[in-house]
């Protein structure tokens, strides 16, 4: 019990010669607190400015072709000029052109033969025409079957109707060309005029027979 006295004392003393004060236990040594990460932020989508619209380049019209305007004449009228009518080429086969009224052709020349399909073609007798008719054909219209054929419907037909091709006087084979159209050398087309009312102008061929040397009807539409 003494030893503990004087060690209790002792440490009394040992207080007091330090001040008097018992020394504070020391605060523990802060720990220093660890920086928070900051989480990365998701990137908001940047908004697109809208593009300006590029002005749309506008193609070139094509120009319309302008009206020419209309040639003063001599007289200073003002009146449009049109060119000259576009005829057919030239023909060396045949003198008429269009418009010729044919009243005595050439005999053998195609234009006399064409009057003598209607000279046929009026003959009261049948028979007597049609021998005539049958004489003017080309030897490869001559066919047996190809004639009885053509007498019974063509022929037939060009008796009906021949007025419809006579100009001037119903009671002569006098006949007005429309048109020419020279083929080749050795075949020529004729249309001649139809005086019906809204007519037209009715073709008839003419082939040079080698054999004989002379024109004769191919295909007659008369």
């Amino acid at each position: 019990m003494l030893r503990l006295s004087s060690l209790s004392a002792v440490l009394v003393m040992i207080v007091v010669a330090c001040g008097g004060k018992e020394p504070e236990p020391q605060a523990a040594a802060a720990v220093p607190e660890e920086p928070k990460k900051e989480e990365p932020k998701a990137e908001e989508p940047k908004k697109e400015e809208p593009k300006a619209e590029e002005p749309k380049k506008e193609e070139p019209k094509a120009e319309e072709p302008k009206a020419e305007e209309p040639k003063e004449d001599e007289l200073g009228k003002g009146d449009p000029v049109f060119p000259d009518k576009v005829e057919d080429k030239p023909t060396n086969l045949v003198t008429a052109t269009p418009g010729t009224v044919v009243r005595d052709p050439v005999p053998d020349s195609p234009e006399w033969l064409i009057q003598q399909v209607l000279v046929a073609a009026m003959d009261p007798d049948e028979a007597k025409g049609w021998a005539l008719f049958e004489s003017l054909l080309h030897e490869d219209q001559k066919a047996p079957n190809a004639l009885t054929t053509r007498r019974s419907l063509n022929f037939a037909a060009s008796r009906r109707k021949v007025k419809l091709f006579l100009f001037e006087d119903p009671s002569k084979p006098i006949y007005k060309v429309s048109r020419v159209v020279e083929e080749t050398p050795t075949r020529v087309r004729i249309f001649v005029y139809n005086n019906s009312e809204g007519g037209m102008p009715t073709p008839c061929e003419l082939r040079m027979d080698e054999n004989l040397k002379k024109w004769r009807v191919g295909i007659c539409s008369l």
